[in-house]
């Protein structure tokens, strides 16, 4: 049997190079040889809690996003052949992750790179663009209108209008994803995207699409925002993603969005797990979980904001996110220039092992600010 060395988690809190089985693509699926992945906190959590690794699966490679060069395809796929530059979403599965030299994923996971955008930066993009798009236009989530203008020529889904002219807010708009999440809003059509984030991200922000920006920093930041929707038509904020969600954003946000319940409720579009914390990530015993507990019900308690949970990890059980998001859209936003990848901090000095150790806990340490951290994978 074929084998390839990953960068895996042998038991909770030991991270070693192993080697793996190098899988045969299925039908619909796609063999990938990588060469960056990117690493974010979700990986800490795998490695230092064991958190949503599957019973069993150990080694466990990490990675959710990766970039490299398509190995082999399965027979039903024709969107790909070797050769190709790619980009992927990785999976939960250990040979679906992306710190390993072969990684084998749905066809609906990749999207063609055009030479014009550098596979390092490549790398940087997938997990937090699916989990802009898939909360913007997918199916359970906030399902906005798509513009037809992004699908063309697919079919655009039938979805109730919106007014594009209310103010939409995006918290924690300088981390990898929120960046994306105001550029979704953008390509959706909104004019008037509130942006929450350290100062120092202000001027980059309103260059993806942000228009007013709010520092969380300060202790009157609730109010701001408050004063600065209701000097508009519409009075308030009726929409807001937040991709932090931890106890901290979450209870600014059930303050920024109150109203009163003869008003329809806001919806508060929330990045699964919910933390319990300041951050995305906190001590090791701190409450993280996938469904609403007891204390994120009393954030929200007699506020009149209607919760929408977003598992990033579901997007293919959307019929237009899986055809659509990875496969059709990314490449022509790239090919164009309507996306922008995150700055990245690239590790690529020394021993690969330690470069992921050391790039691990500059997110478990929150020593990473507007950057996506992103590896080259020379073993």
């Amino acid at each position: 049997m074929a084998t390839h060395r990953a960068v895996a988690i042998t038991t909770i809190g030991s991270l070693q190079i192993v080697d793996v089985p190098t899988p045969t693509p299925e039908a619909d699926e796609v063999l990938v040889h990588v060469h960056y992945t990117a690493l974010i906190a979700f990986d800490g959590y795998q490695h230092d809690r064991g958190f949503l690794v599957p019973a069993g699966d150990y080694p466990h490679a990490i990675g959710i996003a990766s970039a490299g060069l398509v190995k082999a395809v399965g027979e039903n796929v024709k969107d790909f052949k070797e050769g190709d530059r790619v980009a992927v979403f990785n999976r939960l599965l250990s040979k679906t992750k992306g710190a390993q030299e072969y990684t084998v994923v749905p066809r609906w996971n990749v999207a063609k790179v055009p030479e014009t955008v550098p596979l390092h930066k490549a790398a940087s993009i997938p997990d937090n663009y699916v989990t802009a798009m898939f909360t913007v236009f997918g199916t359970p989530n906030l399902a906005l209108p798509v513009p037809p203008s992004l699908v063309s020529p697919a079919p655009v889904p039938a979805r109730a209008a919106v007014d594009l002219s209310a103010p939409v807010l995006v918290y924690g708009a300088g981390s990898s994803s929120g960046q994306f999440f105001i550029q979704a809003l953008r390509l959706a059509g909104f004019t008037d995207i509130f942006a929450v984030a350290s100062s120092k991200h202000h001027e980059y922000l309103r260059t993806l699409g942000a228009t007013q920006c709010f520092d969380y920093r300060s202790p009157d930041v609730v109010a701001q925002i408050r004063a600065a929707a209701t000097s508009t038509k519409h009075e308030r904020i009726s929409i807001a993603l937040d991709p932090i969600a931890a106890r901290g954003s979450l209870a600014l946000l059930s303050e920024v969005l109150a109203s009163p319940t003869s008003l329809p409720p806001a919806r508060l579009a929330a990045l699964l797990p919910f933390k319990d914390g300041d951050s995305v990530t906190n001590g090791i015993d701190a409450d993280m979980s996938l469904t609403v507990t007891p204390w994120v019900e009393g954030v929200f308690a007699g506020k009149n904001i209607d919760l929408v949970p977003v598992g990033t990890f579901h997007f293919a059980e959307d019929d237009f996110s899986r055809e659509n998001v990875m496969l059709k859209i990314l490449p022509r936003l790239l090919a164009e220039g309507q996306l922008r990848a995150n700055p990245v901090r690239l590790l690529k000095e020394g021993p690969l092992l330690e470069r992921v150790k050391a790039g691990l806990d500059l997110l478990r340490n929150n020593k990473i600010s507007g950057e996506k951290v992103v590896v080259e994978l020379k073993f």
